[in-house]
């Protein structure tokens, strides 16, 4: 059965006993006993107890032998811990009083291994570091399935939009490959490594400088076409995803091997190699398919898989990530094998994946040669110290000392997670995305509102944003995912799917990788498919993650219940003690703030439903009849009753419209979670056209740049009124907008007046930064 929740020290699985339920062996030497002990499974039938304020783990069969077999001559006494009834416990002051040399050196011997078989129970932990449980757990994916507009959007991304066709769209500009199809599925066919060597040490030499990019696209793109069609219901997409994973899985080697290295050449190398991030990203689709589709044998595969290779890695073996000459962030990027790591863990409690996790990281610390050194304890420990590296790996890092501390209990992760979420802060633009530079690094100095950003980094964002919700369980979190999403991401891709720009801004005069002015970058164009893909994948990503965390489920002092963490039509479907519970959310935010919840119950049952409070609407209003109403510190609306089936809730959220200061000091207006923008009339210059695609011929795939129609009208003064509320804009609506598509002409905008030249009044209508194109985001404010 799924866990759906990290195991708590007190149930977890012990790592004492074999498979067999035998102890391990008393007949050979202590060492023998500790090789065993070390290298035996889990089991479940372990008993938790607390020494001198030391979480100790112990077996049942070793304890019943144990005090027969160990003493300690000399130290005076044994080492006592909690045992399960009926067996017999150490006695505190137990001696042994008569013994012969060889006997006491043999006693002394297996104390030391006892104490050591201790460490291993306790992971090598002799604090008394409590590791606190995270406050929500993911529902499981597919249980979460998007309604009304979200749903349309994803099944026409699926059906005309480049995310369900990137295969037959996208190729390898020297070779003419087309990369994602079946034929040229690397981790299949491992074409691009046959050149490998190995040298008299053992350590492998890719043939080529960035042989795992063609992986990266791979894996990435169809994670986000299986999520979605799953989640939305596109029938010939999930033959495409189908097909995907079978293939893997026929490729996987007898050892469990699932990644782009041949036999020989894996793990470790002499050069820099994508390993870890490679086999990171076709582990983490499968891991989804396994939860969409139910199906026991990939979740066997991905274990066998992880086994494997994190059984190369740890204490006294080389470090993957202190690999010297690293000229790309193929290495880097492998810390969020992570990701994959954290998921099996939820999943089976294995304390391997745990370990494996925390002993990555401080591979990563100690590495000096790792080019990507923004994750580093050591620097995120330093608040003053900015980001400056890739971008999509600094807010893929973000995640990780986070999960380090629920991992571990240890207080210097999370010290570096708050630090590190306050430097991200410092670095985001208006729309939610972190400024970067032409690099894609991270830029601190020199920021600018209209500097561009990079859509992996927005997504990697993203992802880190929904971590940080579920294990806090702190709903500004929720605020930040929604920004993010429905401005720098919406705002960087067609409304209609056909395109996305792997550069984007929250303003910009131009899309044109040779602007008229400023410095060019061959990545500013709207395109159908772009060489590397891997913004087009993360594009395809987005609304399916962002989906799957919209509902989430709590534990806590007043028991298991359900969490809106973020608000949309959708439809979820759990648990809560074992009793079947479904709820229907009506609504369509962003565009609306009425939210109404319909909730179907299997038998009437009593639980909490959290409703996250938006920091921009601090006193939202709540009917529901019989319910106790409560808000607890983390930002939530708690609602409590005994719930019965055809119970509705309905929330109103109230924003306003206020002000979003930019880093130049200038002002973006902004209402609930959406930034709006003055949007400037261009001309479109078509600079490729794809052939059409699919069995029904699917056309209109582009590649676009744009200028404005009039420089000097786009650029003329505009102010904002100041000393009016609101600036004196007022919201209104579009009637004519097609609901099922509302970023294509958006119902909601904001009318007003600003100042022009010589003070002169300008109606404007400004509209959601995701519907534009061209657009002007940000104004000085007069003071009336």
């Amino acid at each position: 059965m799924l866990r759906s929740r990290y195991p708590s020290e007190a149930h977890a699985s012990c790592p004492l006993s074999g498979s067999g339920g035998e102890p391990p062996s008393l007949q050979g030497p202590p060492e023998q006993f500790l090789a065993e002990l070390q290298s035996t499974e889990t089991r479940p039938d372990c008993h938790s107890h607390t020494c001198s304020g030391i979480m100790v783990r112990v077996c049942w069969p070793l304890a019943s032998w144990a005090p027969s077999r160990i003493g300690a001559d000399g130290m005076g006494r044994f080492l006592s811990v909690g045992v399960p009834p009926g067996a017999r416990p150490f006695a505190r002051d137990e001696r042994v009083t008569s013994m012969s040399e060889e006997p006491r050196r043999d006693a002394l011997r297996w104390s030391c291994v006892f104490a050591a078989a201790v460490l291993v129970a306790t992971g090598g932990r002799l604090s008394a570091a409590k590791r606190e449980a995270e406050a929500f757990a993911p529902v499981r994916l597919g249980h979460v399935k998007p309604r009304g507009w979200l749903r349309d959007v994803q099944a026409r991304d699926l059906t005309t939009g480049y995310a369900g066709h990137l295969d037959e769209l996208l190729q390898d500009p020297q070779t003419e490959k087309y990369l994602l199809r079946r034929e040229n599925n690397d981790f299949v066919t491992r074409a691009n490594n046959r050149g490998c060597r190995c040298d008299e040490r053992g350590l492998a030499t890719p043939p080529a400088p960035r042989t795992w990019w063609h992986a990266e696209m791979i894996g990435d793109w169809h994670d986000g076409l299986l999520r979605a069609a799953y989640l939305a219901g596109g029938a010939r997409a999930k033959v495409k995803a189908d097909r995907f994973i079978e293939a893997i899985l026929k490729s996987q080697d007898g050892d469990g091997y699932i990644g782009i290295y041949p036999a020989g050449c894996r793990f470790h190398f002499a050069q820099p190699d994508g390993e870890l991030w490679s086999q990171r990203c076709v582990l983490l689709p499968l891991l989804a398919y396994y939860e969409l589709a139910g199906r026991e044998d990939v979740l066997e595969a991905v274990q066998r898989a992880v086994k494997l290779t994190i059984a190369q890695y740890g204490p006294g073996k080389k470090n993957y990530f202190d690999t010297p000459k690293q000229r790309d962030c193929g290495i880097s990027h492998g810390l969020m094998f992570l990701d994959v790591l954290e998921w099996l863990y939820r999943l089976t409690g294995d304390e391997a994946y745990r370990r494996a996790a925390l002993s990555f990281y401080e591979d990563y610390n100690a590495a000096r040669n790792v080019l990507v050194k923004d994750g580093q304890l050591e620097r995120l420990l330093d608040p003053s110290i900015p980001f400056s590296g890739h971008g999509p790996d600094v807010m893929g890092f973000l995640r990780v000392t986070l999960l380090c501390y629920y991992l571990s209990g240890k207080e210097v992760y999370l010290k570096a997670w708050r630090n590190a979420i306050g430097k991200v802060e410092r670095h985001l633009g208006v729309g939610g995305s972190p400024l970067s530079g032409h690099g894609e690094e991270i830029k601190a100095e020199g920021q600018k509102p209209d500097m561009p950003y990079e859509y992996c980094s927005t997504f990697y964002l993203l992802h880190s944003l929904i971590w940080a919700l579920q294990k806090t369980g702190e709903a500004r979190f929720g605020d930040m995912i929604e920004r993010t999403l429905f401005n720098a991401a919406q705002g960087a891709r067609f409304a209609d799917g056909k395109a996305l720009t792997y550069y984007s801004a929250d303003e910009r005069l131009w899309v044109r990788q040779r602007p008229p002015e400023g410095r060019g970058n061959h990545r500013f164009i709207y395109t159908a498919a772009f060489y590397p893909s891997c913004c087009h994948d993360s594009g395809a990503r987005v609304y399916p993650y962002t989906i799957s965390a919209m509902w989430m489920r709590s534990r806590g002092r007043d028991g298991d219940g359900l969490v809106a963490a973020l608000y949309g039509p959708s439809h979820v479907r759990t648990e809560i003690n074992g009793t079947r519970v479904s709820v229907v959310e009506e609504t369509d935010y962003p565009f609306s703030f009425e939210i109404g919840l319909s909730m179907q119950v299997e038998r009437p049952i009593a639980f909490p439903l959290r409703l996250r409070v938006p920091a921009w609407s601090p006193e939202p209003s709540v009917t529901a009849p019989g319910a106790a109403v409560t808000r607890d510190r983390r930002g939530f609306l708690v609602v409590t009753k005994r719930w019965q089936s055809c119970d509705r809730v309905r929330l109103t959220l109230k924003p306003t419209i206020r002000g979003e200061r930019s880093v130049d000091g200038r002002t973006a207006v902004a209402y609930g979670p959406l930034v709006f923008s003055l949007p400037i009339p261009e001309k479109a210059e078509v600079v490729q056209r794809f052939p059409p695609v699919g069995p029904d011929r699917v056309g209109g795939f582009c590649a676009y740049q744009y200028d404005p129609a009039d420089l000097a009208s786009a650029r003329r003064p505009l102010k904002l009124m100041g000393g009016k509320p609101g600036f004196g804009f007022r919201v209104v609506e579009d009637d004519t907008t097609d609901p099922r598509y509302p970023w294509d002409r958006p119902r909601l905008g904001l009318r007003g007046t600003m100042l022009g030249a010589g003070g002169q009044l300008e109606r404007v209508t400004l509209l959601p930064m995701g519907s534009t194109l061209l657009r002007r985001t940000f104004f000085a404010a007069s003071e009336n």
